[in-house]
């Protein structure tokens, strides 16, 4: 095997081991310790009534919120804990684009490439799970505003 096939296998076992790398931490970050900043977390769950646990910036207590579903729509209960544990998936998914995105970036760098065109690919990388985790997030926000 030549030299240059080598360093092209190595490269990318280096890759292969930063990915791993990468969604393993993303993985414990959001669900072990379940970090979610701007978040939402259910503390209580009774029949009628459900005690959220709003989150902030840092993903630190913020406030809690109680839901309590109008006359008619108690099935927005089970709707409001569906969505709070998809919420968890979308911020795997956004930890580990993010995760990546700084790995390739940092690698591009070192290789010499430009700023602009490692901050564009960043972006790009992260765009789609930020969506995705803003509209989530808004989807809580909505059924619990819906409810006052």
């Amino acid at each position: 095997m030549s030299e240059e096939s080598l360093r092209k296998v190595r490269r990318f076992l280096v890759y292969l081991a930063f990915l791993m790398m990468a969604v393993a931490l993303s993985y414990i970050l959001a669900y072990p310790l379940g970090y979610s900043p701007l978040g939402y977390e259910t503390i209580n769950t009774k029949d009628d009534l459900v005690v959220l646990q709003s989150d902030n910036l840092i993903g630190l207590e913020e406030e809690r919120v109680t839901y309590v579903p109008q006359e008619g729509e108690e099935w927005t209960i089970g709707y409001l804990k569906d969505l709070i544990q998809q919420q968890r998936t979308q911020y795997f998914f956004f930890f580990t684009s993010l995760l990546i995105a700084l790995l390739w970036g940092v690698c591009d760098l070192m290789r010499e490439k430009s700023w602009r065109r490692v901050l564009i690919q960043g972006c790009l990388y992260v765009f789609v799970p930020t969506v995705s985790l803003v509209t989530q997030v808004n989807n809580i926000k909505d059924v619990l505003q819906h409810a006052m």
